[in-house]
């Protein structure tokens, strides 16, 4: 085995960088009133309908364009970037659909970006590609690094505790990934630009047992919580690129459930609640302690049945069920989806220990 390098993590939850360039990260308070003091005017600020009044008042219209997300639509995307008028910076402010728009449109028009997040929901602050749609499909494009991401204490406590907590899942999939790529590795099926790299998986596990020892903080949505969270979206969202566009370390089946209950039922979700979902699910049927994955789950306070996510049980058994099908259609990588079919008797158990948790 190859002797693995990097940075240790430091006390008081400071993590470090362990491999490649992170994205300068501002922690503070204030900070969005701060923005139109010094972003490149006129700036395109990309946000959420639902978000834009608590804000609106920060801002000059004179020299701020708005756009309110409605679609990850790779067409749509490039009809609104297209037809901007002239904008010198882009602002990002909101959850991963209005950061990764954002992204794509500082992209697209080659201009300096600056996020904001409103939440601990998903690591797309600090990713360099947008997680956009083609028909449908989930693609990661562009490149793009932010002059600097600000996360505002206060912003982010005033969050739905549910947003902030279910951030947790963009740590905890690595469990699962994990296996998924010792797995394929072992069955002759990892991808070639992929080989299993222990050091990559060791650095990804020291980073997820760091955040687990602040789950209540997490939960709670603390300074420290917010802190240790945000750091490690931070590297999360870096290592991709990092580890030359390797995903294979911090994502798999996990995030492909999740894809699948899109398809199977048109609608939207908050990230972290069908992801955990599907690390739960994934962990099941990787025998790969699944009991504590649901526990940890549930401390840090998100709810994985269905009804808390607006769908049916029979959706996501749906999900599982085309999960291997969807998979090759949509060019992902091997994971246990594809080495172990869903049986009635799995799904039912699966079904049972969900609800039995969280009654």
């Amino acid at each position: 085995m190859p002797i693995c390098t990097g940075s240790n993590l430091a006390r008081n939850s400071e993590i470090h960088t362990f491999s490649g360039h992170q994205f300068t990260t501002v922690f503070g308070r204030n900070l969005v009133a701060e923005l139109p003091n010094f972003v490149h005017r006129p700036c395109l600020m990309v946000t959420m309908e639902d978000l834009w009044p608590k804000f609106e008042r920060h801002f000059n219209l004179e020299h701020t364009e708005v756009h309110l997300v409605q679609s990850l639509e790779l067409a749509e995307l490039d009809r609104i970037a297209d037809d901007l008028p002239a904008i010198n910076s882009v602002i990002g402010l909101g959850g991963g659909r209005a950061i990764d728009v954002a992204k794509f449109v500082s992209w697209r028009r080659r201009l300096p970006l600056f996020q904001v997040p409103t939440s601990m929901s998903v690591n797309a602050p600090f990713g360099h590609r947008a997680g956009i749609r083609d028909r449908g499909v989930v693609r990661y494009m562009g490149w793009t690094v932010p002059e600097a991401v600000y996360v505002d204490f206060d912003v982010i406590q005033s969050a739905p505790s549910l947003l902030n907590r279910s951030g947790i899942c963009e740590i905890l999939c690595y469990h699962t990934a994990h296996y998924d790529w010792k797995l394929a590795h072992q069955r002759g099926k990892a991808e070639p630009q992929w080989p299993y790299d222990p050091c990559l998986v060791t650095e990804a596990r020291q980073m997820m047992d760091l955040v687990l020892t602040r789950l209540d903080d997490i939960r709670q949505v603390t300074e420290e919580g917010i802190r240790t969270l945000m750091l490690a979206n931070r590297w999360g969202g870096s290592t991709f690129h990092n580890a030359g566009w390797n995903p294979r370390h911090i994502e798999g089946f996990d995030h492909f459930l999740f894809y699948a209950l899109e398809q199977v039922t048109g609608r939207g979700f908050i990230h972290g609640q069908p992801v955990c979902l599907g690390i739960y699910i994934g962990s099941e049927l990787q025998e790969n302690e699944p009991e504590r994955i649901l526990s940890i789950i549930q401390q840090v306070g998100v709810d994985i049945r269905p009804e808390a996510m607006g769908i049916t049980w029979a959706d996501v058994v749906e999900a599982m069920r085309i999960l291997p099908q969807y998979i090759e259609q949509a060019g992902l990588w091997y994971t246990i989806a594809s080495d172990k079919p869903i049986t009635d008797e799995f799904a039912e158990r699966v079904r049972q220990r969900i609800y039995d948790a969280y009654e």
